[in-house]
């Protein structure tokens, strides 16, 4: 189902980069063009993801060496737990729903993200951890209009929804292109 994403992305050239492994054999040519990306995508996209395909950008740009890529998600319950990512500094918009965000602490029982065997999503998320809980932190309430600022190696992940939560997240991945 990735795939199913990643070619409706594509063929609506909402993609600027190839979908490659993080590390490059050869550099790739330069961004030439802006991407644009209309609420239309993201609701093809969340449809798609209600069928259950796997997470994958909206749309990317490289920015020199590095990757900025843009995604909606729908969450009805808080089932992903809390989550850190590397290197990735993410940046939340929350469309619609709401509910309570906790940031910072120590996961608990930290894992490598991983999907049949592989790291989840190296492109967006980079090197990840997945946790049972989090010990520490803090817990804010959010709700549409509000932005969530993500840096690397911060804990974070939704703990309470009221009802559901859609929100686009904004992803810089530092040196992606050079397979950082």
């Amino acid at each position: 189902m990735k795939k199913t994403v990643a070619a409706l992305a594509l063929a609506a050239g909402l993609i600027a980069i190839p979908s490659a492994a993080p590390t490059q054999s050869k550099a790739l040519e330069a961004q030439r063009d802006a991407v644009f990306i209309g609420k239309g995508d993201f609701a093809k996209v969340l449809a798609a993801r209600a069928g259950g395909s796997g997470m994958g950008a909206v749309g990317a740009v490289r920015a020199g060496d590095d990757r900025v890529n843009v995604d909606v998600l729908r969450r009805d319950t808080p089932d992903e737990g809390p989550v850190l990512h590397k290197k990735v500094t993410e940046i939340y918009y929350i469309l619609e729903g709401g509910g309570d965000f906790a940031t910072g602490g120590t996961l608990v029982k930290p894992q490598p993200m991983m999907k049949d065997g592989k790291p989840s999503n190296p492109a967006s998320i980079g090197p990840s951890l997945k946790g049972v809980s989090v010990a520490g932190g803090t817990t804010r309430r959010v709700e549409a209009g509000d932005v969530v600022m993500i840096p690397p190696n911060v804990v974070h992940g939704f703990v309470k929804l009221d009802g559901h939560v859609t929100y686009m997240v904004v992803r810089v991945n530092p040196g992606y292109e050079k397979g950082k």
